[in-house]
């Protein structure tokens, strides 16, 4: 059932406690020596519901909405822009997840989408070899580009499929406030803003190994 919403948290940090919440009650039983069947299980009805609107898959309820903050429930017939960027990074995370022994869902800004697909490119460098400067990963730019929501999540299941082969984790917490504000008029430009830094400032742990290689061939 829905909560009433905190007097401090806005609907966009209430959204990433709420998801963060969810993905870690998941993640910890699907990672538990005990519970790995019944977390296979919920991430598989998630999985099913990826391409699906919000409350249409009647196993994925409890994880959709049970404890949704008030200020993020839809009013009418139509899934509210809370619904929509919930159910994405939920069922986004359950693809991410599948098969995995490590946590794919890790809090903090250096697991930002922008981030996590820097990192993905510096470890496949001979694939991304013909990649100019300031260029982006095909997929990569053409979520960042999308014009509507429901293609930004299309190129999202093909990064997460992408990151899933190389065991890189993102905070689901924070793509879930993305995809919520994309729906806010006037956010969208601080979102991509966001992802742009996260690819061009983010140095991976053999980035920097190399960097600092290179700087003591210099001294």
């Amino acid at each position: 059932m829905p909560v009433k919403s905190d007097d401090v948290a806005s609907p966009r940090e209430q959204l990433g406690q709420f998801v963060s919440r969810q993905v870690n009650m998941v993640q910890s039983i699907y990672l538990s020596a005990t519970g790995q069947s019944k977390g296979a299980r919920e991430l598989a009805a998630l999985r099913r519901a990826v391409t699906k609107f919000p409350g249409a898959a009647v196993d994925t309820w409890q994880l959709e909405f049970d404890g949704l903050p008030e200020a993020l429930v839809g009013r009418g017939d139509e899934p509210s822009a809370g619904e929509w960027a919930g159910h994405a990074a939920l069922t986004l995370y359950a693809a991410h997840q599948q098969s995995q022994t490590f946590p794919m869902h890790q809090r903090g800004e250096e697991h930002g989408l922008g981030q996590a697909m820097r990192e993905f490119v510096q470890r496949n460098a001979n694939r991304f070899s013909n990649l100019e400067q300031g260029e982006l990963p095909r997929r990569f730019a053409a979520l960042v580009t999308a014009e509507s929501f429901s293609e930004t999540v299309h190129y999202a299941r093909q990064l997460v499929h992408q990151l899933r082969s190389a065991a890189i984790p993102l905070d689901y917490a924070l793509l879930a406030q993305q995809l919520y504000d994309l729906q806010i008029p006037g956010r969208a430009d601080a979102v991509r803003l966001a992802w742009g830094r996260g690819f061009a400032m983010y140095q991976g742990s053999g980035e920097s190994e190399k960097n600092q290689s290179s700087s003591r061939l210099g001294n």
